[in-house]
């Protein structure tokens, strides 16, 4: 299972009107969907962050996209986790945002 599967199930419950709470039950149990969880992660918690900066900053999805040279589509796909990231599009982003982006790398048992 796959961050876009995991999506597209959520949606399709959500559209049900289920409960997040529902969707997920049980769902940590599997260990596929734990693992493409764990995958997703850092994506929906950066796609988070880039929405709420451009909210921050007043934008709209189609002001930050002329800014960064991309198009509406391209950001709506990033604000939904849904969208392949280069270091050079976070660039763009953050200097556009005025954030600064910090990438690392961090081993769990590093300088122990």
């Amino acid at each position: 299972m796959d961050l876009a599967a995991i999506q597209g199930e959520v949606m399709k419950k959500n559209k049900l009107g289920v409960p997040l709470n529902e969707v997920f039950a049980g769902s940590e149990k599997d260990p596929q969907w734990a693992e493409a969880y764990a995958k997703a992660d850092i994506e929906v918690r950066l796609a988070i962050q880039i929405a709420r900066a451009r909210e921050k900053a007043k934008m709209t999805q189609s002001q930050l996209a002329r800014a960064v040279g991309t198009t509406q589509s391209v950001i709506s796909r990033i604000e939904r986790a849904n969208q392949n990231l280069t270091v050079k599009t976070l660039s763009r982003i953050a200097a556009v945002l005025h954030a600064t982006l910090v990438i690392q790398l961090r081993h769990p048992h590093a300088y122990k």
